[in-house]
């Protein structure tokens, strides 16, 4: 899963300080930027006050648990939030349903990180100020660079969701990864395009930093296959015309284009290409091309006609089955789930799952909790309640989601299978092709 925007490579970890540096440079008003900047420090003092008391059993209140949602709502990759928070929403409905967690109703709160660092910083501030803060989902991958010190310092389990390869060795023990590393998406796109028989490779990516990272494992991958890449080209976001390079890489001849842009971006691309050489070429992109967004700049006709998007697949089963149930109760069957909405879904049922697991809202407590609940050995489980009452009867447990078996390796990370998706003219996706685990780990470089 790839997430957004930067041009520049950054740390992984960065202080507090350093965070509040940047986003009082913005170009945002002097004023609005100092009052920001004070009232994070505020509600920062405040939740971590609020974190130091959050020690307690079931027996110290029956009131809702809240989980905070933080992505992405706005901008261009605002389809990222939508799928995470819908994700989310169906889980909240399979706990609830069951009797909520420790007997307590659960709650959702979600804040606009504007798919950026600085803007993440008050987000996540805001969310840390609500009471009865069990834990975090989110945000995506460049967001959570800024965000980790202050995770750290309050004390607060976090599922975060995207792809950079940074976090492939992730130390920090509040940050666990519920969805893939662009690593293994990287390898994905290119196993994808070796099964289809095509030799020859041209790489067409945006100069942000997350786009960047699929670069190195497609092209190792595509080369331990016996292939070829015959362009390599970056352009920059949302300029009037890109025919210049696209003619570059029409010149050496492709078989196929890796690529991840925006969907404005990737609406003049596609018209260019159009205009040059007729859309010969086929695409094959990343999570991000497969968003409604994306799809509807570049027409759902073309999309169908020219483009396949990889993204991580829910496992067929009893996992996905639930997922599927609940989706339809709280949704309606008109409906259609988001791409990659099932991590988030799995995110919120596996924390909630630890904090079963440890009996209290502790958060020491339940972040100790979380590989007991996800890793083998233990009593496989598919569902939020037969896992509940599993936990409550004694036994080890071994949850396996909708997105995959959740097994965290040393760093946190999970892996999973992915699947080719290719949507109609109506917009809905289809999944065309799937890619299973031992697929991907047999062609990793």
């Amino acid at each position: 899963m790839s997430i957004t925007k930067t041009v520049a490579q950054r740390p992984e970890h960065k202080t507090e300080t350093q965070v509040v540096h940047e986003t009082r440079t913005r170009s945002k008003s002097q004023r609005h930027g100092l009052a920001k900047i004070m009232s994070g420090y505020l509600i920062i003092i405040l939740a971590l006050a609020a974190c130091g008391t959050n020690s307690s059993s079931t027996g110290a209140s029956t009131g809702p648990l809240t989980m905070g949602v933080l992505s992405c709502f706005t901008g261009t990759l605002a389809s990222l939030g939508e799928s995470m928070l819908q994700g989310a929403q169906v889980a909240q409905k399979a706990i609830n349903d069951a009797g909520g967690i420790l007997g307590r109703q659960l709650n959702l709160a979600h804040a606009d990180t504007q798919c950026d660092e600085a803007d993440s910083v008050p987000a996540l501030r805001q969310l840390l100020a609500t009471q009865n803060m069990v834990g975090i989902i989110g945000p995506e991958t460049q967001e959570i660079s800024a965000d980790s010190p202050i995770l750290t310092a309050a004390k607060v389990v976090d599922e975060f969701q995207g792809g950079s390869t940074l976090f492939d060795h992730n130390t920090n023990p509040w940050l666990w990864r519920d969805s893939p590393s662009d690593s293994q998406l990287g390898v994905a796109m290119a196993l994808y395009a070796h099964k289809k028989g095509y030799q020859k490779a041209a790489l067409l990516f945006y100069s942000d930093i997350a786009a960047q990272t699929f670069a190195q494992p497609i092209q190792a991958t595509w080369q331990k296959l016996g292939h070829q890449i015959v362009a390599n080209v970056t352009v920059a976001p949302d300029q009037t015309s890109y025919r210049t390079q696209i003619q570059q890489i029409i010149n050496t001849h492709p078989d196929v284009i890796f690529t991840q842009t925006d969907p404005a971006t990737a609406a003049v691309i596609f018209q260019n290409f159009k205009e040059l050489d007729n859309l010969a070429i086929p695409f094959v992109g990343t999570d991000v091309t497969g968003s409604d967004q994306y799809l509807k700049a570049l027409t759902y006709a073309v999309a169908s006609a020219h483009l396949t998007s990889v993204y991580g697949t829910s496992v067929t089963g009893q996992a996905t089955d639930a997922f599927n149930q609940y989706f339809v109760a709280r949704f309606g069957s008109n409906v259609q789930p988001l791409a990659n909405a099932n991590y988030a879904y799995d995110a919120v049922i596996s924390l909630a799952l630890a904090i079963d697991k440890a009996n209290t809202t502790d958060s020491t407590a339940i972040n100790g909790a979380m590989m007991g609940v996800t890793n083998p050995p233990g009593t496989t489980c598919y569902t939020y309640k037969d896992c509940m009452a599993l936990i409550k009867s004694g036994q080890k447990i071994n949850y396996d989601g909708a997105s995959g078996d959740l097994n965290y390796n040393q760093y946190h990370n999970v892996f999973g299978p992915y699947g080719g998706f290719q949507t109609n003219t109506s917009g809905q996706e289809q999944q065309v092709m799937l890619l299973s685990a031992s697929d991907l780990a047999a062609v990793t470089p």
